[in-house]
This record gives C-alpha cells, sequence and structure tokens, in this order.
C-alpha cells in the first residue's frame, strides 16, 4: 500500500443475497473511504447493511448467498475483484475485528494466556494447521508467545499483564474483558481495525475509558479503524467522520460533529431528534421501517418513511455518481433535496 492511499475503499457497492424467496438487494449503492489514522464510524438502524458490510472487509460474508453485483472493494491498495481467492484469503490477516460482547467470545474454559497464545501462534503459522500445531507444542514458541501476549496487554494499559494472564474471563470484569480483546486484535499486526459496538454492554465510565483507548490504539499503532454503531453519542466521541447508512445505501456522510449538528439527508434528521433529550419530552420517532429488500422501493429507499419526499424520490433513486452533491468542509448527501433540479 503506497502512502497517502486509503486502507479500505469502497466505491458504488452493490451485493444481493440469493434466497429461497428470491433475490434480496441487500446492499445497493455504499461508498466509503478510510485511511490511516483514522476511526471513521458507519451508523444506522438494524438491518440497514452495517454488519454485511463489515463482514464482505473481514472477508466472512459467504458467497453464495452473497454476491457482489457492482462496484469496486479496494483494500490496502489492492482491487479485491482483480485478485484470486488466495491472495483475498491472505489480506485477511490484516484486518483485525472487535465483537460487542467479549463474554461471548472469550472461553470461560481456558486461561487468558491459553486463548492468546493460540492465536498468536496461529497468525504466526501464517493460518496453516501443520504449521500451527507443531508451534504449539514447542515449548520455545509457546514461551516467545505468552511474552508476546504480556507485550499487547501492556499495550492496552493492562497494570499487570502476567496475573492477567493466568486468570479465566469469569475472573475479569467487563472493561478488563474488553481491553483483553483489543489486546488479542493486535496479535496479526492489522492495519485495519472493525469495531462493531464494542462499548454496548459496558457502564458509562468504562465506555468512556474504552472509547479514549481505541482512539489512542488507532493513532499510536497508525491502524484504520471502522466502528459501528447506532449510537450517534459514542459516534460523536470517538468517529473523525461518519457514514450513515438507511437500506444498504449510504445517505450522507462528512465530519462527525458538523454532521450530527446541522444535518442535511431527511433520514440523518431523523435519527438525531431521535436521541433522548436531558430537557425531557418524548423523543421523535421514524415513522415507518426499513423496506423489504426482496421488493425494495422504485426510487430513494427512504421516499416511503420521508416527510419530505415528492414524485421524483419515489421514482428516481438518487446515485453516487451522478447526484451525489458535495457540500462545504467536505460533507456529502444522496438526496434530490439538493441540487439545481431537486424539484424540477
Amino acid at each position: 500500500m503506497m502512502a497517502g492511499e486509503p486502507v479500505v475503499r469502497l466505491t458504488a457497492l452493490r451485493v444481493d443475497f440469493k434466497t429461497g424467496d428470491g433475490v434480496e438487494q441487500v446492499i445497493k449503492d455504499v461508498t466509503l473511504r478510510i485511511d490511516p489514522g483514522e476511526i471513521v464510524g458507519l451508523v444506522g438502524e438494524s438491518g440497514c447493511g452495517k454488519s454485511v458490510t463489515a463482514k464482505l472487509l473481514l472477508g466472512i460474508l459467504p458467497m453464495p448467498p452473497a454476491v457482489v453485483k457492482a462496484g469496486r472493494i479496494e483494500m490496502f491498495g489492492r482491487d479485491l475483484g482483480a485478485l484470486a481467492a488466495a491472495e483475498r484469503d491472505a489480506l485477511k490477516k490484516f484486518v483485525a475485528y472487535v465483537p460487542q460482547d467479549p463474554s461471548a467470545v472469550l472461553n470461560p474454559s481456558f486461561t487468558i494466556a491459553s486463548q492468546m497464545i493460540d492465536m498468536i501462534i496461529w497468525y504466526a503459522s501464517d493460518r496453516r494447521l501443520l504449521t500451527y500445531f507443531l508451534k504449539r507444542h514447542n515449548r520455545a514458541e509457546v514461551a516467545r508467545a505468552r511474552d508476546h501476549a504480556a507485550h499487547l496487554l501492556g499495550k492496552v494499559y493492562i497494570a499487570d499483564p502476567d496475573q492477567v494472564l493466568r486468570r479465566y474471563p469469569v475472573q475479569l470484569s467487563g472493561g478488563m474483558r474488553q481491553r483483553v480483546l483489543l489486546a488479542m486484535a493486535l496479535s496479526g499486526s492489522p492495519l485495519l481495525m472493525i469495531a462493531d459496538e464494542p462499548t454496548t454492554a459496558l457502564d458509562v465510565t468504562v465506555q468512556k475509558r474504552t472509547i479514549e483507548l481505541l482512539k489512542d490504539l488507532v493513532s499510536r499503532e497508525r491502524l484504520a479503524g471502522l466502528y459501528i454503531t447506532h449510537d450517534l453519542g459514542v459516534a460523536r466521541e470517538i468517529c473523525a467522520r461518519t457514514y450513515v447508512m438507511y437500506a444498504g445505501t449510504t445517505v450522507e456522510n462528512g465530519p462527525t460533529g458538523p454532521l450530527l449538528d446541522a444535518p442535511l439527508h431527511p433520514y440523518t434528521r431523523g435519527l438525531v431528534e431521535a436521541i433522548p433529550s436531558l430537557a425531557g419530552g418524548l423523543p421523535k420517532t421514524i415513522a415507518g421501517q426499513v423496506p423489504d429488500y426482496l421488493s425494495p422501493p422504485r426510487g430513494c429507499r427512504f421516499a416511503p418513511r420521508c416527510p419530505d419526499a415528492f414524485e421524483r424520490c419515489r421514482e428516481t433513486p438518487a446515485q453516487v455518481e451522478m447526484d451525489r452533491v458535495e457540500s462545504a468542509a467536505g460533507r456529502q448527501v444522496s438526496c434530490w433535496l439538493y441540487g439545481q433540479e431537486a424539484r424540477v
């Protein structure tokens, strides 16, 4: 990857799912860019395609039933569409994943040391089973892996790594388990870290510390970060830029603060207005629900729920390449309400 290149760039991506009921158009139009040293947010309702996008970048989206129908996927300076399967698989080692619930990932029957050593040796064996088993039964390899595990725990500011390595997950607090997962995510020296709501199960004070730790890790290790969330408050805290996703389309993006302070797309405005206020009163809601991917709306996918929709919105989707309007300060919005021909 050359200096200055984005770590991830998705352009007008479309992903369909072939099911027994027909073809689901789950990802219709996603454009996304992540640069080294920054955390980018991906926000939206449940079912909008955030997890599908993450699985695609992780290389774990099952194909079939998923099929990439259009668009371009570039990671680490490589066009994934032009690579052989083995070459695409080799890129997985540069991607780390931090899941939502550490308790669902860490095995309660094994110590932290055992689980971290396994992962470190697995990466060192280039994920070849024979090499892994040989290294796992070599005392020198295990000792080196344990030392590296302690080093990684130190990177996430765990004060006594040796003591934590001897413990089982149930003996650690929720915040400490999340730090262990962050340390494990660094095992393969990744270039991209994908975090899927990693602070949801934590209390407010631990959540704050975890957010600061994530920001510190991305900056210190020069990683690119993708933070998936539906919590706009957390996105404001951690994400330099944010992409708003609705029904498989990225409808707006820009610097997180200005985007949340003055949203352009009606869907983004709806998300912001749905945040409970300390001043009291009930928050607003967005009427309706995410469309059926088997038979999505003909025009803009948000049009059936949009209070500002007009005829063109219902007939013609605002497409990234032709109709995405760039505004001041790096803001972009895909909506017929903007531009000279919006209401013609």
